[in-house]
């Protein structure tokens, strides 16, 4: 699909909804760049403002990701997290067009004033490092959710893409999300392994959300949401929003992504061995995994579309949305390269038969429904 192919009326359906994409990893990438300037599009990466306004986004949640590896150094994980915090807050106040907000007020005021509205989460849970205080830090500065884990189990949650070491929620872990509910923080379940998911939604007094997520069923990851958890994340009132990385799309390129990811590590690992030069190493790797990646079959944007599909069939039409995982995902939809490019979507979503209504609420209806109930 290009952009010709988009109808008027999906342009005019996308303009006037809300659109919400409930996770984008930008900050990590450029945030910290001296003379970074958000309000210029860029050739590279995903996500700037002048390509927010061409997708019609109102809210973007950008996020201040803790890296895994962090975890090991005392006092390193929260101290990034707010250093991600306070440059996200530099850059947007030096933005015009742009503004924080922290609750439904603060969108609604955002957009009516013809702006777009950034909300800040946290991506790892070991950013708090096993402190309710620095989770009220986090909160002070304002950040609005926070993802339970990363990739990497913490010292109160499993995760699900790291071996089990508590089989779900710790006590302190589950103090962790009655203080997010308390602080009317969103609770973010994705990359959680299924028992810490379970035991989440055992403690939560409120909605909680899958940021960044997908249908297992339509593609077996262990990131994405069963039919079983999709049906239990529905009946607590929570939403999905549904990432846009092709390997959580499509079951085939995910294999071929994991299998390509191990061989670079691999190809890193013997080049640094050959030549001691561990910068050398990483670049060639990271090059050859690059020129690789490329050569895979391309997943188009309606495999979104097929997530979106299952999960409302699974989980009803009030409980899906988008997280597009923008600029913390190798590769992309192949005609859905960037975030200027959403329209297409609602294009997919009108040619499937989904109503005008439908479509406001998966571009971003149910967020705004979720984000009202949980942070006011």
């Amino acid at each position: 699909m290009t952009g010709s192919d988009i109808s008027a009326r999906a342009r005019a359906i996308h303009a006037s909804a809300w659109v919400i994409d409930a996770h984008a990893d930008t900050p990590t990438e450029v945030f910290r760049e001296p003379g970074y300037d958000f309000g210029r599009r860029m050739a590279t990466g995903h996500v700037d403002l002048p390509r927010l306004r061409e997708g019609g986004v109102d809210v973007q949640f950008l996020i201040s990701w803790v890296p895994a590896e962090l975890a090991a150094i005392p006092g390193a994980s929260f101290a990034h997290a707010i250093e991600l915090v306070e440059a996200i807050h530099r850059v947007i106040e030096r933005t015009a067009g742009v503004r924080i907000a922290t609750d439904s007020a603060g969108i609604r005021a955002a957009r009516e004033a013809g702006e777009v509205a950034v909300m800040i989460g946290v991506e790892g849970g070991h950013a708090i490092e096993n402190s309710l205080d620095k989770l009220r830090r986090l909160h002070d500065r304002g950040a609005r959710y926070l993802t339970l884990t990363w990739n990497n189990a913490n010292d109160w949650a499993d995760a699900s893409m790291s071996p089990p070491r508590h089989g779900g929620l710790t006590p302190f872990g589950r103090d962790v999300v009655r203080e997010l509910n308390r602080l009317r923080m969103l609770v973010d379940v994705s990359h959680v392994s299924d028992d810490t998911f379970d035991d989440v939604l055992a403690v939560s007094s409120a909605p909680v959300i899958a940021s960044h997520s997908g249908a297992r069923a339509i593609a077996d990851h262990p990131r994405n949401l069963s039919d079983r958890q999709l049906r239990d994340l529905a009946r607590a009132g929570g939403v999905v929003g549904v990432n846009f990385f092709p390997a959580f799309l499509d079951e085939a390129h995910g294999r071929a992504f994991d299998r390509i990811e191990a061989e670079a590590r691999a190809l890193e690992e013997r080049l640094l061995a050959s030549h001691g030069d561990a910068e050398r190493a990483r670049r060639d790797a990271r090059a050859w995994r690059g020129r690789e990646l490329a050569r895979l079959p391309q997943v188009p944007a309606s495999a979104i579309a097929d997530h979106i599909d299952h999960i409302v069939q699974v989980a009803g039409i009030d409980h899906v949305g988008l997280g597009s995982d923008f600029d913390g995902i190798a590769t992309v939809p192949s005609d859905l390269p960037d975030v200027s490019a959403l329209p297409r979507l609602t294009e997919i979503l009108l040619r499937r038969g989904y109503d005008e209504a439908a479509v406001r609420q998966v571009l971003g209806g149910n967020f705004l429904r979720v984000i009202g109930q949980v942070l006011g």
